[in-house]
């Protein structure tokens, strides 16, 4: 804070309040800040209650909640508050009041500027019609709250007037600016969104659209004075995800991440990773923020971190603007140096292309498991295919399945007879609008049929990447890729299952998707020295998976189970 800060001044709000704890907390610590200032106690409690709490809810019942909590610890420090009747600044969000434009202008109101007060009116019934839904997710800019003030003290005000008084009160909470926002803000994923929040997601927070939390970020960042703070509790995901990429650029080059504390999964009690963040408005370059991760067995019998740093665990002060130089820029606080460098280097897209395969649209039609076919439909001795000529019916398809590194899980087959013929009619039917574009269910046709390197697109485990050989297609869950240089295909195989590229898969993307687009953002450092060695122990690996899933039932080529 600036070193004129005036206490009286400082606004803090919760913009999603439930039943105001946060606030209750915020009343204890101010009324310390006072009363280390000189302030007696009960005149403490008047100027927290006037001047420095404010509260946002879209629920009456925890309004009604929060309300009474923040006048019962007024009343711890103050007997007397009770009779004086104050008026928190705490509200819930209006929604539909049944209000017109027709209605406003009839108004008996005088306003210092009346055409401008009518106007401004407008813009709050408008943005209020569906502010049961939106909550303080609602912005207002350039309202004249003064001139609307003057005009409603009144007397004899009405039903539909305190209607309008409310509007009022609530739009200049949701207008200005403070020093300090601090929430736990609501969870839900965009494909909860009713189809209000979906469009008003999809127009006002393009860059944090995939969750409510992250819009609650990303609109109380903009709420903020030049030098004030955000605090939030949130889901872990925008740390990491490529859907919050453009919100973690603009939070790393217009604001400073100060601290942040990471929690694992069950650390709050929840089944998924949590993260406390504090944002301040500015950006300063260089300055390097306090992470540090909490993990579960961290967690002592009353619920709190036995130590803070936990000793041992992940802690660092790093600069935020190292986050820049890794791909997708993860907020990865543990980080080395000497990590960070590598990323400055080649990545698998220097190497090979990496795509999405197919979606048939209608897998009960067009898969099968290799032996659900007559023989003479299949031919998995496909080495030398030509997309073009082929006319056979089932052809050999990746997708994913367990665990297994080099070679393997070949066990479905898909219908592309005619070069695949079927699959694009019934889309066409399907998607008419896609015409004869069918990139997003057909994708990357060009390497069907190709040998290249797949992997399991969705585990909970490690990475695992295996090499087929031509005459293969691939699935959305099973996505390929294609060297360049073929040369060095088994180089490329080899980095892809060792504990180094699993490490680095957890940083850059830590969770159970392992895409394309993430694929080609792994470091590769290529040494020609090495080359051969990793070519012979690669190919000793190769041979042992194929011999390995040869041995069962399941393979296509067994011959004997290995006992007989």
């Amino acid at each position: 804070m600036n070193s004129d800060f005036v206490l009286q001044e400082l606004k803090l709000i919760d913009p999603s309040m439930g039943s105001g704890h946060i606030l209750v907390y915020a009343f204890d610590v101010l009324i310390q800040l006072y009363v280390a200032e000189g302030f007696r106690e009960r005149d403490a409690v008047e100027l927290i209650l006037r001047n420095n709490l404010y509260g946002l809810d879209i629920d009456k019942r925890a309004f009604q909640l929060a309300y009474f909590a923040l006048m019962m610890k007024a009343r711890q420090y103050s007997r007397r508050i009770l009779n004086k009747h104050i008026k928190l600044n705490v509200y819930t969000v209006p929604g539909e009041a049944g209000i017109s434009e027709s209605d406003i202008k009839l108004l008996p109101m005088n306003f210092p500027d009346q055409e401008k007060a009518f106007e401004d009116l407008e813009t709050l019934v408008t943005n209020f019609k569906y502010g049961s839904d939106l909550g303080s997710l609602i912005e207002f800019k350039d309202i004249d709250f003064e001139n609307l003030k003057s005009g409603l003290n009144t007397e004899n005000i009405s039903l539909f007037d305190d209607d309008i008084r409310k509007m009022v009160c609530v739009g200049e909470l949701l207008q200005q600016k403070y020093d300090i926002a601090v929430t736990n803000p609501p969870y839900m994923g965009s494909s909860g969104f009713n189809s209000t929040l979906s469009t008003f997601a999809k127009k006002n927070y393009k860059n944090s659209k995939s969750d409510l939390f992250a819009m609650f970020i990303e609109r109380w960042n903009h709420a903020l004075n030049f030098d004030g703070y955000n605090s939030m509790v949130t889901m872990q995901s925008w740390m990491f995800l490529s859907s919050y990429e453009s919100m973690r650029k603009n939070i790393i080059s217009k604001l400073t991440i100060t601290n942040l504390m990471h929690m694992e999964n069950m650390v709050m009690g929840i089944a998924f990773g949590t993260a406390v963040t504090i944002f301040k408005k500015n950006y300063l370059k260089g300055f390097k923020g306090t992470y540090h991760q909490i993990k579960f067995k961290d967690i002592s019998q009353k619920d709190s971190p036995k130590s803070l740093p936990i000793t041992g665990n992940r802690f660092n002060q790093i600069s935020q603007d190292e986050f820049t130089k890794i791909p997708g820029q993860p907020i990865s606080y543990w980080v080395s140096e000497n990590l960070i460098h590598l990323f400055q280097k080649e990545t698998i897209a220097d190497y090979g292309f990496a795509g999405i395969g197919m979606r048939t649209g209608n897998n009960e039609k067009f898969l099968r498991r290799w032996f659900e076919v007559d023989a003479g439909l299949f031919n998995p001795n496909l080495k030398n295919i030509d997309s073009q000529t082929n006319s056979d019916k089932w052809l050999p398809y990746n997708k994913g399945g367990e665990f297994r590194r080099f070679y393997g899980n070949n066990e479905y087959i898909v219908n592309w007879q005619n070069n695949g013929n079927e699959i694009k009619k019934e889309t066409k039917k399907k998607y008419p609008q896609l015409g004869d574009n069918l990139g997003w269910k057909i994708s990357n046709e060009k390497y069907y049929l190709k040998s290249g390197i797949t992997w399991t697109g969705v585990s909970t485990g490690k990475f695992n990447a295996r090499k087929y050989p031509n005459g293969f297609l691939f699935d959305s869950g099973a996505n390929g890729l294609f060297c360049y240089d073929k040369s060095k295909e088994n180089y490329i195989l080899g980095l892809l299952n060792t504990k180094a590229i699993n490490w680095i898969l957890q940083l850059i993307n830590p969770t159970i998707n392992y895409g394309a687009g993430t694929i080609r953002k792994i470091p590769v450092v290529y040494n020609e020295d090495f080359k051969t060695k990793i070519d012979e122990i690669v190919n000793i690996l190769y041979s042992g998976a194929h011999h390995n899933w040869d041995n069962y039932e399941t393979s296509w080529d067994f011959k004997s189970h290995p006992l007989i």
